[in-house]
């Protein structure tokens, strides 16, 4: 079988190097897209790197082209820069997977985000209640992308995953699950983002399609 074809968004990052990392160790075929890249992508045959805008739908569009998977990890994180970017982003590429055939996409979310299979947890409710307040326009910016999927992802095997605090560390065992089931905790290391999205975008039968599940690492 032919080796899978994988774009990552977010590449530069702390947890899109490791996503990278990963998914060239598991023998994918990476591209990685953003406004700069790297010199170890450039130096890595296993690596295309195009560079380009978020919001350039013609540059997407050719990053998108004849993907398998899409697994991106870009998100508004600091207030201090435009964040106005990530919506329209998220729009031009859920449409564009649509007119190029590319049905997968794993997103990086937060616990801002509610889905109903949740319950009421103080814990998230102090967590979203500090960034409504401190960063009301990231948090706007989040509830927004979310809605993007809802509208405009219905053809689309979409996962939206939901984090809460982020930390380094090796790869542990990573749980599954919703706000207030008495398993999903709050911390969840970058290896162990990279290792669940890379293993879900590989799987033939895609589980997660059109929800948004929360992840955290298993402490203990």
């Amino acid at each position: 079988m032919a080796p899978l074809k994988l774009l990552v968004l977010g590449a530069t990052g702390p947890t899109g190097k490791l996503v990278v990392q990963r998914a060239v160790e598991f023998g994918w075929i990476v591209t990685v897209y953003g406004r700069r890249t790297l010199p170890e992508h450039a130096a890595d045959q296993n690596i295309k790197a195009l560079e380009g805008a978020l919001d350039d739908p013609t540059a997407l569009r050719t990053a998108i082209h004849g993907q398998d998977t899409i697994i991106s990890v870009f998100g508004p994180s600091n207030p201090l820069a435009s964040i106005d970017v990530f919506v329209p982003a998220y729009r031009f590429i859920l449409n564009i997977m649509k007119d190029e055939g590319v049905k997968r996409i794993i997103a990086l979310s937060t616990f801002s985000v509610y889905d109903p299979k949740d319950k009421p947890s103080i814990t998230r409710w102090l967590l979203v209640t500090m960034l409504w307040a401190m960063v009301h326009k990231v948090w706007r910016t989040i509830i927004d992308v979310a809605a993007v999927f809802d509208t405009d992802g219905a053809d689309l095997d979409w996962t939206l995953f939901r984090v809460g605090f982020l930390g380094n560390g090796p790869r542990s065992q990573v749980v599954e699950g919703y706000i207030g089931d008495g398993s999903l905790g709050m911390y969840l290391r970058r290896a162990d983002i990279a290792e669940w999205c890379v293993k879900e975008a590989g799987r033939s039968e895609p589980r997660f399609i059109r929800e948004k599940p929360g992840i955290c690492s298993k402490t203990g």
